[in-house]
């Protein structure tokens, strides 16, 4: 995991961890209080039914009661009188009353009269329930109340029913009365649903709030990086510009010193060797020696020159970039045994010396490359200006090397035999972002690979932009194509 992932993490992940902890505890509170509230209301609906129940059985109660209580009337005459009364006793669309034995034999049903006169002791409803049993045995034990489901009149459907029963032992009579309640129960279906709504359209703005809490987190952190990483690339740069600054810098200094103390001090050693050796005669023993001497220092010239060469050479200060280019060219061709082809055009001041500079580091550490990995036999360099830049090709037609262009793209750690290339690619890139100038490496049609170096012209808008063109430099004079 990157610094740039890692960061994101800390950022985002707390306010995740606090978004879903949030969540997770206001839906569990959430549904507690909504079924509370439900069933709160349903017992409290459920109670004011039982309420009215109880006074309705106690009206039916009251209605007979002087019947029950009157002992100058034949009780068969009592009950007979009774049952009508009970039976044309009703109120609202379904409710009435009845009456059954302790045996479990209907005596009065006004709306089911079909039932009167039989014995439905082991009725059970389709929950299994012993309805009239279950009844007996509540109205016997002082009155109360049974839940069942039981056919509705006003619909002919089954439904559930909430009846209060109470016991006269003297007819042994169990009389009830009881209410529908499945809408109460359709009512307290709808409001657990209008509350499950609530709870969704809640849960939906905590997640759209979560979400665009996460989402401003992860903004901010990739603002805060993004401005951290452009600042930091661009201190980055300027050091990278500096160094390079610098060790131009000591690069021209030793390549003078080589080229204007210790190669003058040798040329001069050479020349005493000379008289030397027009003194001695042609036999003397010692004039094998002078010449192996003679040799020796030839060859160390020769080496301080190219080592001079290679630091700075005298032509890019001299003469151009054009130049310096075209000689760097040919000596990589003589020493390689490789073909060269080199065409450059005049640069003038179109860019700053120190972008020259640049350039040419691009073209040597293009060379160094292609004689180390690519195995080719032809190279290609051009030089050329446009309007508002001044670009550079080198092109081979070697085998180098897939491998490579794939870890350059996929920034892949280089394998051993081609990191050296790596490296040199990475630092013409750096060379190029110090002049706001850009670097294209991609396969050459011939095999090889293919660098393009391009560089804004002095004036142009990029090269306004770049940071590193107050180098105070006059322009050469001259140049050569």
């Amino acid at each position: 995991m990157n610094f740039k992932t890692k960061l994101l993490a800390i950022a985002v992940l707390p306010v995740l961890l606090i978004s879903v902890a949030s969540f997770v505890v206001i839906q569990i509170q959430s549904k507690t209080l909504a079924n509370a509230q439900v069933q709160e209301v349903e017992n409290r609906t459920l109670n004011a039914r039982k309420a009215e129940l109880e006074k309705m059985n106690q009206l039916a109660l009251n209605a007979v009661q002087s019947l029950y209580n009157d002992t100058s009337l034949p009780e068969p005459a009592a009950q007979r009188r009774a049952k009508a009364l009970l039976q044309n006793m009703a109120f609202g669309e379904d409710g009435y009353f009845f009456v059954y034995s302790s045996d479990g034999t209907n005596i009065v049903h006004p709306r089911l009269p079909h039932l009167v006169g039989k014995n439905w002791w082991d009725l059970q409803d389709p929950n299994g329930d012993y309805v009239i049993r279950n009844l007996i045995e509540v109205a016997k034990q002082g009155g109360g109340f049974h839940q069942y489901v039981w056919n509705k009149p006003s619909t002919g459907a089954l439904a559930s029913k909430i009846s209060h029963a109470v016991y006269l032992e003297k007819w042994d009579w169990m009389v009830g009365t009881g209410l529908y309640v499945d809408d109460l129960q359709a009512e307290v279906a709808a409001m657990r649903s209008a509350l499950e709504n609530s709870i969704g359209r809640t849960t939906s703005v905590l997640i759209a709030l979560t979400l665009a809490g996460i989402f401003l987190a992860a903004v901010f952190t990739f603002s805060i990086r993004l401005s951290e990483q452009r600042f930091a690339d661009a201190r980055l740069r300027d050091l990278t510009h500096r160094i390079v600054e610098v060790q131009e810098d000591e690069r021209k200094r030793v390549s003078h010193e080589l080229h204007d103390g210790i190669s003058q001090l040798l040329v001069s050693a050479r020349y005493g060797l000379d008289q030397a050796m027009d003194r001695v005669g042609a036999k003397s023993t010692a004039r094998d020696a002078l010449a192996k001497s003679m040799t020796t220092i030839e060859n160390a010239i020769s080496e301080v020159r190219r080592i001079s060469m290679a630091l700075r050479p005298s032509l890019l200060d001299d003469i151009g970039l054009a130049e310096a280019i075209s000689n760097l060219g040919r000596e990589f061709g003589e020493q390689s045994g490789m073909k060269v082809d080199v065409k450059t055009e005049k640069v003038s001041d179109r860019i700053s010396k120190k972008a020259q500079t640049a350039l040419f580091r691009v073209a040597q550490e293009a060379l160094t490359n292609i004689a180390k990995h690519a195995d080719a036999n032809t190279v290609t360099i051009r030089l050329a200006t446009r309007k508002n830049q001044v670009s550079l090709l080198v092109e081979d037609d070697g085998v180098l090397k897939r491998d490579l262009l794939y870890a350059l793209s996929t920034q892949d750690k280089l394998p051993p035999s081609i990191r050296s290339a790596g490296v040199g690619l990475r630092n013409m890139r750096e060379r190029m972002d110090a002049f706001s100038g850009t670097l294209e490496i991609t396969s050459a049609q011939k095999g090889g690979l293919r660098i393009v170096a391009q560089i804004p012209v002095l004036g142009s808008s990029a090269q306004r932009d770049a940071s590193p063109e107050n180098d105070n430099e006059k322009p050469a004079s001259h140049d050569a194509a």
